[in-house]
């Protein structure tokens, strides 16, 4: 194997935490946990999720992503809706303290990109993504051998 194969995944998950603590760092001075930011972004971009909807988003299982929930709403940022036509059904909604909180969670996120892509042109952004995506189909992919 050549040596980009030996580094190319370490520096992946190197990013990813790398990521992970900037996000980490700047969700905790706005009083969230990576988990409650994750969550209220996700209900803000898609107002009227159900739970299980917003837990499989997040690749959460149901007692974590309830737990998560519970703490969102007791902070006074989402409420828990009855579905009009399933009552055993609870769709998330933003309260207006919320909004505001996530549109500067949207801000910190644009200057974490901005940071991160600095000096790297679309093309070589896209072709990233692109082999990015292709390792994760390959993995995928095994994943379905097991």
């Amino acid at each position: 194997m050549e040596p980009v194969y030996n580094v190319f995944l370490r520096e992946v998950i190197g990013l990813v935490r790398g990521i992970r603590k900037r996000f980490d760092a700047g969700a905790a001075v706005m009083g969230l946990t990576y988990a409650r930011a994750q969550a209220l972004l996700h209900i803000a971009e898609n107002e009227g999720l159900t739970q299980a909807e917003l837990a499989e988003m997040l690749d959460i299982r149901t007692p974590p992503m309830n737990r998560t929930l519970d703490q969102l709403e007791q902070s006074g940022l989402i409420e828990r809706r009855s579905d009009p036509t399933d009552k055993r059904v609870r769709r998330l909604f933003l309260t207006p303290e919320a909004r505001a909180q996530a549109a500067e969670l949207l801000g910190f996120i644009g200057d974490l990109r901005r940071d991160a892509y600095q000096d790297i042109p679309p093309e070589e952004l896209a072709q990233a993504l692109a082999t990015l995506r292709r390792i994760q189909q390959n993995i995928d992919r095994r994943d379905g051998d097991v």
